[in-house]
């Protein structure tokens, strides 16, 4: 129910040992460096070296980013990596990478010019004119698209001007035009321009389009064999020294975030001073590894959780969960990771959400498909990826999805003596299911108390939470409001309903008026600006029966109009694949509003009563080996 509880610890030791002491907590892996502030002692200014190592890591992550992507079969070791570094082989690689890479960019360019240059030739191409005899002393040769309706008026203006003209179909919609001019007319042409002319250039070539065409597109043929040989040595170079690149990137990495790591540490003329969290159960553990790889030449400090929630210092949170509810923890981080002093949701909404949702849905068949289609999206996604975790949370919906059915006696919006009769067992009633469309008031009433339930259990975890803070006027405020969700439900229940006996209306009366006095007094009277805002998130429970009536009034439209019955004879040929896409397709619409508003209900209504959000992520200081040996 709560992050792990964490302590700050303080470290001094000698200047001299500041890298092995770095290399040593990375090995442990299990700190969260902070940076250390004091208005008397100032950070640590990290060596020369590290220019060094900035220049080197930029320089592989160029050569990196002009390489392939090869498959890595082995791991690097630290020293192979530091002398590949220091190697003339590196200066060799990196020396025909860059000139292949020059080459190919080279070929490219041309590429993309050859391309323009065929478009081009391509139009000029339908004339078959040799444009190196064409041009003349009196004579100019001028080109352009217009479209298809203006065509007829640019022939008529050049046949008034005594131009001579070629014309041919550039595309549906537009036609090229070959116009010869006399010097000193060119502006003719631009009359034309409001008509939607456009002037192209003319190639200059010495013969037909169609000829120069083909010498382009040899010469394209040309640099693309050009290319492909490239891009072949730049693979075997790729498959040769990707391994040892990406390890040598790695370990320059590392080394850099020791320098980061470096620059957090307080730095007086002889000693260096650490601040770091973890979690406060491993401080016996990290001690004993601290006499281990320190020397007797340090101090190390604990400052525990009590503390530092008096200093109000936000301490990094770790969620620590059992491996089946990662599904839940990957959803809690999604939306808002906890402080780490206040409650951890995903256990919470391990239960209300499948329960949300399963209410909604409330069909034994639809809570199958979800079960199947949630299983092939966990099967054919990455664990890694955002849809595994969505696709386990949606498989564990389903089971109570399925039992909702039962209890609702919904098998794609039928009765189940409905579905024994269709198999010749008539008349045959195992159970009475609490129908929905037949018992809308009852199933009302229970989406409300949910609500209330839901509520006041919300405004209870906000009260422990307080309590935990030692915030106690915010804990009495949020007793009251758990008090008055419980005595406003009693009240009415029995003034309003008579569900419950009249002797308890004074007392829950007494009890949810002084509970709203309460809430004044700690909250002011912005308190009570919150009473219809509570009582309208107690109103929303009842969505869980409208998206479920919704899903059986659409199955019922269904099943009366298409269901598949042997007496409909050659219709079936139409009526079995409309029926099964009708209910496929209402199964999506019920499982997707479920979705939504299951989340809605959780994370706006139940929420807001308890959890406040904003922690930042436990991030121990540790490296993660792809390329090199541990």
């Amino acid at each position: 129910m709560w992050p792990v509880k964490m302590c700050k610890i303080r470290l001094v030791g000698l200047k001299t040992n500041i890298k092995p002491t770095i290399e040593s907590l990375e090995r442990y892996g299990g700190l969260e460096i902070r940076k250390f502030s004091s208005e008397h002692i100032s950070n640590a200014v990290p060596s020369s070296e590290r220019q060094e190592v900035l220049s080197q890591l930029l320089k592989l992550e160029g050569l990196l980013g002009m390489v392939d992507k090869s498959d890595v079969k082995s791991k690097v070791g630290i020293s192979d990596a530091k002398s590949f570094l220091k190697s003339r082989e590196l200066q060799n690689a990196e020396g025909k990478i860059r000139a292949i890479n020059t080459e190919l960019q080279g070929l490219e360019g041309e590429l993309e010019i050859l391309k323009n240059e065929r478009a081009r030739l391509k139009l000029f191409s339908r004339f078959g004119i040799d444009f190196g005899k064409l041009e003349t002393g009196s004579l100019h040769l001028l080109a352009g698209t217009i479209p298809i309706s203006q065509l007829e008026f640019l022939e008529n203006s050049l046949k008034k001007a005594e131009c001579s003209y070629a014309v041919k179909t550039a595309s549906k919609s537009s036609a090229i035009v070959l116009i010869a001019i006399k010097a000193g007319e060119e502006g003719l042409i631009s009359t034309f321009s409001r008509h939607g002319f456009e002037r192209i250039t003319i190639p200059d070539i010495d013969s037909t389009a169609s000829n120069e065409l083909k010498r382009a597109e040899r010469k394209t043929g040309e640099i693309n064999k050009k290319k492909a040989e490239l891009k072949k040595e730049l693979s075997s170079i790729s498959k040769k020294y990707y391994s040892i690149l990406s390890a040598s990137k790695e370990y320059l990495d590392f080394e850099s975030s020791k320098f980061t790591a470096e620059s957090l540490f307080g730095s007086t003329g002889h000693t260096f001073i650490l601040e770091a969290y973890l979690p406060e159960k491993n401080f016996g553990n990290f001690e004993k590894f601290a006499k281990e790889n320190f020397g007797k030449e340090f101090f190390l400090k604990k400052i525990g959780s009590i503390e530092l929630d008096k200093h109000h210092e936000q301490t990094p949170t770790l969620l620590e969960n059992p491996k089946m509810l990662a599904p839940f923890e990957f959803m809690t981080k999604f939306m808002a990771l906890p402080r780490s002093n206040e409650i951890d949701p995903t256990i919470i909404f391990l239960f209300f959400f499948p329960v949300f949702y399963g209410m909604m849905v409330g069909d034994v068949f639809y809570g199958l498909i979800s079960f199947l289609l949630a299983f092939l999206i966990v099967k054919k996604t990455s664990p890694d990826g955002m849809l595994n975790p969505i696709g386990k949370i949606w498989m564990w919906s389903a089971i109570p999805t399925i039992i909702f059915g039962f209890v609702f006696d919904e098998f794609a919006g039928m009765p189940h003596e409905r579905i024994l009769s269709f198999f010749g067992f008539e008349n045959v009633v195992l159970w009475h299911g609490l129908e929905r469309m037949h018992n809308i008031q009852v199933l009302l009433a229970i989406t409300i108390l949910l609500g209330v339930f839901t509520i006041a259990f919300g405004f209870l975890l906000g009260f422990l939470n307080a309590v935990r803070h030692h915030e106690m006027k915010h804990a009495i405020a949020k007793f009251s409001w758990f008090a008055f969700v419980c005595a406003g439900t009693v009240l009415i229940s029995t003034f309003m309903f008579r569900a419950l006996p009249e002797f308890l209306i004074i007392p829950s009366a007494v009890l949810m008026a002084g509970s709203l006095i309460s809430i004044i007094f700690f909250e002011g009277f912005l308190g009570l600006l919150e009473v219809p805002s509570v009582i309208g998130n107690i109103l929303s429970f009842a969505r869980i029966l409208a998206v479920g009536l919704v899903g059986v009034v659409i199955a019922m439209i269904l099943n009366d109009l298409a269901f598949p019955s042997p007496d409909k004879g050659f219709l079936l040929i139409i009526l079995i694949p409309l029926y099964i896409i009708g209910h496929v397709f209402n199964a999506f619409l019920a499982m997707f509003e479920s979705l939504i508003q299951g989340a809605r209900l959780n994370f706006v209504e139940f929420y807001s009563k308890f959890f406040h959000g904003g922690g930042k992520e436990f991030t121990p200081f540790r490296f993660s080996r792809r390329f090199i040996k541990d």
